[in-house]
């Protein structure tokens, strides 16, 4: 059965859509079976992945609406499917609460045929959301060392606490991923850094992901770090942070 994974921080600019999308990538070629969705009407993780959001041949937005047996995930390598979203998933956010049951519900038919499936989702507290918290096993949680980042968190926590107690007791945070941070790392850079491991201790990922110009550049060609710039510091990092994923599972 699959391990379903959301990476989620309703703060912008953190990176998100980049660690889903080389995370999902970087699993399946380990030849691990993975599903990969965007859960974002952004489309930000779909245009990582496709060319064309206009057109897309699977639409989260049909397991939202119940169409279960139209959603068949678009086949991006032998080990890796996936499925989009485009503007039209916002309609999502006029719907009533029974919304956020429908992710959990879809999924369950692709559970027994990947190892994981890993859920992009947008930066903002909502249905669409909860909807993921309440379908996933695991959280991840890219965040930057700034201060209206490590604010945030604090939200972000008290809202899985109530996911957990109210809707889906299994979720579990795999932990806090410190991304695009500096190289040369600044006086307030490091004093925040070391308030996020005060404060959350070994929730925080000993991995950090520096803020490099290939990792940013790779999602334009559609390819991971590990493909685009296969020897460098970036997929070094983020290879690092794979097995400490894994062994936190």
């Amino acid at each position: 059965m699959a391990v379903k994974i959301a990476v989620i921080n309703q703060k912008g600019g953190v990176g998100k859509t980049t660690i889903a999308f080389n995370l999902a990538k970087g699993f399946s070629q380990q030849d691990h079976k993975v599903l990969a969705i965007d859960n974002d009407p952004q489309g930000n993780l779909s245009s990582a992945f496709l060319d064309d959001l206009v057109n897309l041949k699977s639409n989260i937005l049909d397991i939202y609406n119940e169409r279960y047996t139209e959603v068949k995930p678009i086949e991006i390598s032998p080990n890796l499917n996936f499925i989009g979203a485009n503007i039209h998933l916002s309609k999502i956010s006029d719907r009533d609460f029974e919304i956020i049951f429908k992710l959990k519900e879809g999924l369950s038919r692709f559970e027994n045929d990947y190892d994981y499936i890993v859920i992009d989702c947008l930066p903002s507290f909502g249905y669409l959301n909860m909807a993921a918290l309440n379908a996933c096993d695991q959280v991840l949680i890219p965040t930057i060392p700034a201060p209206f980042a490590l604010l945030g968190l604090k939200d972000l926590f008290e809202t899985i606490e109530k996911t957990r107690n109210r809707l889906n007791s299994k979720l579990k945070v795999n932990g806090i991923l410190l991304n695009m941070v500096e190289g040369r790392k600044t006086v307030i850079g490091q004093e925040l850094e070391s308030v996020l491991r005060e404060d959350y201790q070994d929730l925080v990922y000993n991995t950090v992901i520096n803020k490099l110009i290939k990792i940013e550049e790779s999602p334009s060609f559609h390819q991971s770090i590990m493909e685009y710039a296969p020897d460098s510091k970036a997929a070094h990092q983020f290879n690092i942070f794979l097995r400490e994923f894994r062994d936190r599972l």
